[in-house]
């Protein structure tokens, strides 16, 4: 039986279509490559605008290094709200555990709209203690 629903074939690549339906969230893609001057990480987070995301680096006790990659995400709809009187739940997408060696000071992420992907770079360093601060994320 032929089925009379026709989904160009580029539209059903582009999209993370079983987690999607009914309403689920789109998995994100991640890629690691290192290099001379240190690590890139690469996420493709379909559905998510930049200025949704939050990235912070925690580093503590017992040698955890973490790059936490979140957003915040509305419970439900909420009409006439504002921005602060909407309620909203984290929703991470993922956590990356730092390498050793990374100066987690340095860390930096930029957003390129072209190809709507955000690119950290972790680069050598040589930290020590603990560390909590959120990494801003630029636009290119």
């Amino acid at each position: 039986m032929e089925s009379k629903l026709k989904i160009p074939q580029e539209m059903l690549m582009n999209i993370d279509f079983i987690n999607t339906i009914n309403g689920g969230m789109s998995e994100p893609a991640i890629k690691l490559e290192k290099g001379s001057d240190g690590f890139e990480v690469v996420v493709k987070i379909p559905g998510i605008e930049v200025e949704d995301l939050q990235l912070e680096v925690v580093k503590g006790k017992k040698n955890t290094n973490n790059l936490k990659l979140f957003h915040l995400l509305p419970i439900f709809s909420q009409e006439n709200l504002s921005e602060e009187e909407q309620w909203k739940t984290v929703r991470f997408i993922n956590t990356f555990v730092i390498p050793e060696g990374v100066d987690v000071e340095n860390i930096s992420a930029k957003y390129n709209d072209i190809s709507r992907q955000l690119v950290l770079f972790l680069p050598y360093g040589n930290e020590q203690g603990d560390y909590h601060r959120k990494v801003d994320i630029e636009r290119y």
